[in-house]
């Protein structure tokens, strides 16, 4: 049986307050003291519930959020996590949780109190997509502290996830995963292996970022002389020359067509390449730090059609390594991530006018990876295999981000152009941009019929 008790106790400043007497789990004589006894019944009522579960943390020997985190980081660092999965956790506790609740008990905070922090976060500015990871980061803390007998439920998997209102679902459907049209990635497959050419870009900033002037081919032999004629030329413009590598056409058809995340691109081995498919075992991190890739879903088998089987089997030929990376530097060593999209992936973009309003890149590098799990789902994948080409953590996940290319198949053009094309006949030519297809550029009458 629990001994409670309630009595008034009057301080020496003359103040009224209620003091409540309970014993914990442990046994131990425990007092808190409260200014209206309403407040002292309801505590004492929550305690015995508590102490009788099991559950109930005194206030004393409560942990703040702070300590907890400390606890999750000696045990991430303990089970060798990943380099960047500590980074990560790093910068959204002290820049997004820290501020907020870091002095708070953990059996202080309930749901309506992480609801109430994530308000304030997009109140102080910061986006979705901060606001997520950093809810990730508090989860793990406190299923840390449960583990450690530190806390006993977590407020993060407990909070109610409130109905969207229409414009926040109208702002999540606009920021639905984008995917490049197939004949976007054909152009910039061809353009990447254009390898002895120098693409020479002009731009001009205005009140919307950077516009492109111009933008010429020119033999790769001199490229220091072409860049000085092509920068006289264009005076007060920003000028740059973009030399496709020969490691880039392989690098994106891998991305591309096998769906491989640009660390797992990045820590591909030539002894996981098999004609007929490509085993994920290894990636290469923000630091440039090859390891196992960081989840048991990620280990993989991709299959690898023929297109993709000759680019590498070319590309090995090529480099003249049998084994080793498949995309080393000149060193050796893995491939930084800023050298493969800020002097790559950017200005080939740039180049071929694939850019926003504001003159930036269209695509990311993990772009080629969602239209690789497009091209699957098009041709018929059924969702389970896909997730596990894929790599991701279970086929919800799958149904998550890409369910509506389920739903709704892809989204390039070709079926609205031949509905054009049916109603208007051809106007003109159609070309492999207006109708997406593989083949040579046909003529009109072949279009119209």
């Amino acid at each position: 049986m629990i001994m409670a008790t309630i009595r008034k106790r009057i301080l020496p400043s003359g103040k009224q307050v209620w003091l409540t007497s309970y014993t914990d789990g442990s046994g131990e004589r425990r007092f808190k003291q409260f200014p209206t006894k309403r407040e002292a019944d309801a505590f004492l009522t929550r305690a015995r519930s508590e102490v009788t579960t099991g559950i109930h943390v005194p206030d004393r020997a409560a942990s703040t959020v702070d300590q907890a985190y400390a606890l999750l980081i000696t045990a991430l660092e303990a089970d060798q996590a990943a380099g960047a999965t500590l980074h990560n956790y790093r910068v959204y506790y002290r820049g997004h949780v820290k501020p907020y609740l870091g002095a708070r008990l953990l059996p202080k905070l309930h749901p309506a109190d992480v609801a109430d922090w994530l308000e304030k976060m997009k109140a102080d500015g910061r986006t979705d997509d901060t606001c997520r990871r950093a809810r990730i980061v508090l989860g793990a803390i406190f299923d840390e502290a449960i583990r450690r007998r530190l806390a006993y439920s977590n407020p993060v998997r407990s909070l109610r996830t409130r109905r969207k209102t229409r414009r926040a679902e109208i702002r999540q459907a606009e920021d639905t995963v984008r995917i490049p049209e197939r004949e976007a990635v054909r152009v910039m497959l061809a353009a990447a292996g254009e390898t002895d050419a120098l693409f020479l870009i002009a731009r001009e900033r205005t009140a919307t970022g950077l516009r492109t002037v111009d933008v010429r081919r020119a033999a790769a032999a001199h490229p220091i002389r072409a860049l000085r004629a092509f920068r006289a030329e264009h005076a007060g413009l920003q000028v740059e020359g973009f030399h496709p590598t020969p490691w880039l056409r392989p690098l994106l058809a891998t991305m591309a067509l096998a769906g491989l995340r640009i660390g797992e691109a990045r820590g591909l081995d030539w002894k996981r390449v098999r004609p007929e498919d490509l085993q994920v075992r290894e990636a290469v991190d923000r630091y440039n730090v090859r390891d196992a890739v960081k989840t048991v879903a990620a280990l993989r088998s991709v299959p690898v059609g023929p297109q993709l089987a000759t680019i590498l089997a070319n590309w090995k030929a090529r480099g003249g390594r049998a084994s080793g990376l498949v995309y080393p530097s000149e060193k050796g060593t893995p491939l930084g991530y800023p050298n493969i999209v800020n002097r790559q992936i950017a200005p080939l973009q740039i180049a071929l006018g694939i850019v926003g309003a504001d003159g930036s890149p269209r695509w990311t590098a993990h772009s080629f990876r969602h239209f690789a799990v497009s091209l699957w789902i098009d041709e018929g994948a059924h969702i389970k295999q896909v997730s596990e080409w894929a790599g991701h953590e279970s086929p919800e996940f799958t149904q998550r981000v890409y369910g509506h290319l389920f739903d709704a198949g892809r989204t390039d053009r070709r079926a609205v152009t031949a509905g054009e094309l049916s109603v208007l006949g051809a106007v003109e030519a159609a070309t492999p941009t207006q109708h997406g297809n593989d083949n040579a550029q046909k003529t009109e009458a072949t279009a119209t019929a």
